[in-house]
């Protein structure tokens, strides 16, 4: 009976060359194979540099191993393939389902992959998984025909062979494991039985609730445990320290500085998914690191060009984002790739030969839709040839002197031999299995592309051997310096909540047959609170770090593994502004621009940094004079509408897009119904209803009931008449959306109806009031200069009269409102009171009379019964008793309204000149009223500042 024990480690002792060489003479001595399992590539890679004869590797190495000697071969399947052959499977149901395949396929495979990492049979979820059997069963059905196999279907199979009872002449070694998956766990009970030698090594450092269960398992399998014992260590640390940051960009910026400035030997744990930030973060602070510099495949312009292959552009936007690619790939940059874009928009080609012609090239492929998957992957292999892309490269590698444009052009060159070798050692291998004819859809060879090298990573520059090395959890008994920086150890971050795939939940592994490793919440936390405790006993100094955030009412919270321990320090943006010497030149311009922004005087600043700040200063002046020439032609135009003079106050610069430079909106799809031709069929249909029923110049107590009981029906009438060009110019709105938009306007019209009636027609206090005019035109000259006057003109929707008496009326189709100080004095709002003051002033011209406004207002069709703050009325017409039941609550109370000293209050003859020579000399970025809306947003300089100051004032 051959051994299989468990023995205790030291973290020191584990893949050390001292145990490998014990592993090594029994090898030799016993002539036989030694498997030496370890958990990752890591201690593989340090473990191989010993040199010894032995064979390491992982758990799927096993395995790998046990069907090899068998004689047992199989088309090993990626977990990304293993979710495209279930979309395959998917497709051919297709029309028992409306759902689309991509939607299941990533849920169902990932489902079946957890059920299988489990150990378990996809019998146990006949139940609760009814609607996926049938799916799972076709996959295994299919591997079984293709002669394929997954990561976990490779394990569980390797286990079933070790029960068959052939002998195999080879001893296993594990070690560096805190705890197994069930997968593994089903391995190491398949080796006990088959009566191999097994030897397991997990750390006796202190006493592990982790290593206790992990334990308890080995000993169920039959393993003998005597020989573990804990081995209570000394911790080595001294010295453990918290420092808060307010952002991870400060965390890490804080780290590697501090790791600059220590004189100890320090490392760093780094996550998987935190690696890219810690390489690009010390390439920035100049630290040297012993990791290397990866780049994803899928970021190359070279697959990109691939991937274009495979969907070629659909619309001008992607043409032009595949012209980009074209022109970022033959390192063409600067004004020619400004140039070469313009006339991509213009023409439609860049005019750059070789550019035109490969987008020519890609543009003009065509698949098939069905096909064998082998024919796919030669079609695209040949194509990559017909594009020529490797040989440009070779030419421009041959001349290039540049060291950054040659380190592109190698990476680029690596990307496409990384890309044809991956293609053709996938042919060689369906070919090697008898695929050849197996028929696939396009859209699955397109995901196979794209999900095979979304993974690949190329190199792009080796780190350094005495730089400061980065550590994962699993393998940080590897360190051997002084201070270790332990980052990201939030609440949200340390410990981690692990989830389960598709759609298994954690309360189904306490119903499912799990007897060995079940990865429950509790398992996990005992691993992590494994691995922060070998900490202690590797490093003399340990720095954990968190992001609270900015927030001092809401701070984030530290990880509970280390809130007992003494927060030491900060890092953030402000407190490294303030250190008295920079770490590098880049940092010193950023302290410079800190300073600089806080408007301090800083002598000998960069030019980058001075031309910067000049453009702030110009940014923030808004100002944007207009040449001598373009004045004197402006100012030629004497006649200016009242309501030009609003734009121009409301934003000078959106005022020159749309009324001088003729600048287009930008394009975009259409949607609802335009407001201005809502705007136009409303004054329409009132100044036609009133035609119709002959009312101008007719005293409001003349209109008869029965005429006034007629409006319902002529308003239905005309509105279906001129619905008909609101149709006509709305085709992207559906027959539903309009038929619902003219319901509601035909109630607003009613509803306005309603309100005349009230304030007008049945309102006995103005009894001998009548409408004088509709659309009545205006003018009024203004003395804008020494000699210079000009005109203003415009129109008034309304005008009642009564003898001497006039009111003024403005009908809006939105909500209407008018400020005084804010609105008419800024010169927002200036047709109620320049038309008050024009017509009052053409009254008294064409008659021996003197007149007098007593109102001014606004008529929303939102709220046409409202007689507020949408209008300025005289005092005596405010309030109880009012003749145009004018609320008590309107502030717009002036007895001047109409004549020059009302003009004089508000200073509107000095804001039209102030206007009038604005829109002939500067069109400044300073907008009074700016709204997200704005449709030349994208163009447009405003700052942030300017529209917080705007909402302010």
């Amino acid at each position: 009976m051959s051994q299989k024990n468990v023995y205790g480690t030291s973290l020191a002792a584990i893949g050390s060359e001292q145990r490998i060489k014990q592993y090594a003479a029994r090898m030799k001595k016993d002539r036989s194979t030694v498997l030496y399992l370890m958990p990752s590539s890591t201690w593989l890679n340090k473990a191989r540099s010993t040199h010894y004869p032995l064979s390491f590797g992982t758990f799927d190495d096993l395995a790998s191993a046990i069907l090899d000697f068998h004689n047992m071969a199989f088309l090993s399947l990626t977990e990304q393939e293993r979710t495209l052959f279930f979309q395959r499977i998917l497709e051919a149901a297709r029309q028992e389902d409306a759902r689309s395949p991509r939607e299941k396929a990533r849920a169902y495979a990932d489902t079946y992959g957890q059920i299988k990492r489990l150990g378990l049979s996809i019998d146990a979820f006949k139940e609760s998984f009814a609607a996926c059997m049938p799916t799972f069963v076709s996959y295994e059905a299919m591997l079984e025909d293709y002669h394929m196999i997954d990561p976990e279907q490779k394990l569980l199979m390797a286990s079933r062979l070790l029960t068959s009872g052939k002998d195999m002449p080879f001893e296993v070694v594990v070690e560096g494991f805190y705890d197994f998956s069930p997968l593994q766990f089903k391995l190491l009970e398949g080796l006990f039985h088959a009566n191999i030698p097994v030897s397991i090594y997990l750390p006796n450092f202190k006493k592990l609730n982790m290593v206790e269960e992990t334990l308890a398992d080995l000993q169920t399998i039959g393993y003998d445990i005597q020989s573990f014992k804990v081995e209570a260590l000394p911790k080595v640390t001294s010295t453990i320290s918290v420092i808060k940051a307010t952002s991870n960009k400060e965390q890490w910026t804080g780290l590697t500085q501090q790791i600059q400035e220590s004189a100890s030997q320090a490392g760093v744990v780094v996550r998987a998914e935190e690696r890219d930030e810690w390489i690009r973060e010390a390439k920035e602070q100049r630290l040297p690191i012993t990791q290397s510099t990866m780049i994803q495949l899928e970021q190359t312009p070279s697959f990109k060009l691939i991937r274009y292959l495979l969907v070629p552009p659909q619309n001008m936007t992607e043409h032009v984002a595949l012209f980009t690619e074209i022109l970022s790939f033959y390192q063409i940059k600067g004004i020619r790739y400004v140039k070469a874009l313009y006339n991509v928009r213009r023409k439609g080609k860049t005019e750059i030969d070789r550019v035109d012609k490969l987008h020519e090239q890609i543009n003009q492929r065509s698949w098939k839709g069905k096909e064998s998957f082998t024919n796919y992957l030669q079609t695209l292999l040949h194509e990559i040839e017909t594009l020529k892309l490797t040989g440009w490269l070779e030419e421009q590698i041959l001349y290039e002197t540049d060291v950054t444009t040659l380190t592109q052009l190698n990476s680029e060159k690596q990307a496409i031999r990384i890309i044809q070798e991956t293609v053709e050692w996938k042919i060689k291998e369906y070919q090697q299995y008898q695929l050849d004819n197996m028929i696939v859809s396009f859209e699955f060879f397109q995901a196979w592309i794209i999900e095979t090298f979304a993974s690949k990573e190329l190199f792009v520059q080796a780190g350094l051997r005495n730089g400061v090395e980065s550590y994962t959890w699993q393998h940080l008994s590897h360190f051997e310096g002084e201070t270790l920086f332990v980052p990201s150890m939030g609440a949200d971050h340390f410990p981690g909540r692990p989830q389960l795939a598709g759609y298994l939940q954690d309360a189904d592994l306490y119903t499912l047959d799990i007897p060995y490793g079940k990865p429950t919440q509790a398992h996990f936390r005992k691993k992590q609170e494994a691995y922060f405790e070998q900490l202690f006993y590797v490093a003399k100094e340990i720095i954990f770090s968190y992001v609270e955030g900015v927030d001092p009412h809401s701070p984030l919270l530290p990880s509970s593994f280390v809130e007992r321990f003494e927060i030491i320090d900060a890092w953030s943006f402000e407190k490294r502004m303030t250190k008295k010497v920079a770490n590098h030149q880049e940092e010193q311009k950023e302290i410079q621009a800190y300073w600089k922004g806080r408007q301090f005087e800083l002598a000998d600043l960069p030019e980058d940094l001075s031309k910067t700040n000049e453009s702030i200063q110009r940014l923030e002046s808004g100002l944007e004079p207009i040449s001598i020439e373009a004045t004197d032609r402006l100012s030629k135009h004497s006649t200016v509408g009242i309501t030009a003079l609003e734009s121009y106050a409301r934003c000078p610069i959106r005022y020159s897009f749309e009324r001088l430079l003729d600048v287009n909106e930008p394009k975009t799809k259409a949607v609802g119904v335009s407001h201005i031709l809502i705007g136009q069929l409303v004054h329409s249909i009132i100044e036609w209803l009133y035609k119709e029923l002959d009312v101008i110049g007719l005293p409001f107590s003349h209109l008869s009931d029965e005429k006034k009981e007629m409006v319902p029906d002529l308003l239905k009438q005309k509105l279906e008449e001129e619905w008909e060009e609101v149709e006509r110019e709305s085709p992207h709105v559906s027959k539903l959306e309009l038929n619902l938009l003219k319901q509601q306007w035909l109630v607003r019209l009613l509803d306005w109806w309603k309100a005349e009636r009230k304030h007008f027609w049945d309102n006995a206090k103005l009894a001998n009031m009548r409408i004088t005019s509709l659309e009545k035109s205006l003018q009024l000259d203004m003395l804008v200069g020494d000699h210079e006057t000009i005109r203003l003109k415009g129109k008034i929707d309304r005008v009642d009269q009564l003898d001497q008496e006039f009111i003024i009326y403005d009908y809006k189709t939105g909500h209407a409102n008018l400020k005084m100080e804010e609105e008419v004095r800024t010169g927002l709002k200036l047709q109620l009171p320049l038309y008050s003051f024009s017509l009052r002033e053409q009254l008294e011209r064409q008659s021996t009379e003197w007149y007098e406004a007593i109102g001014a207002s606004y008529i929303s069709l939102r709220s046409p019964a409202k007689r507020a703050n949408n209008g300025i009325w005289k005092e005596s017409e405010v309030g109880k008793g009012s003749r145009f039941n004018v609320s008590g609550q309107c502030k717009n109370k002036e007895e001047e309204l109409g004549t020059s000293r009302f003009l004089d209050k508000y200073e509107l003859e000095n804001k039209v000149k102030t206007l009038w020579r604005g829109m002939t000399h500067e069109f400044p970025v300073m907008p009074l009223d700016c709204r997200d809306s704005c449709p030349y947003g994208p163009i447009c300089r405003v700052t942030d500042e300017q529209k917080e100051a705007q909402i302010e004032g």
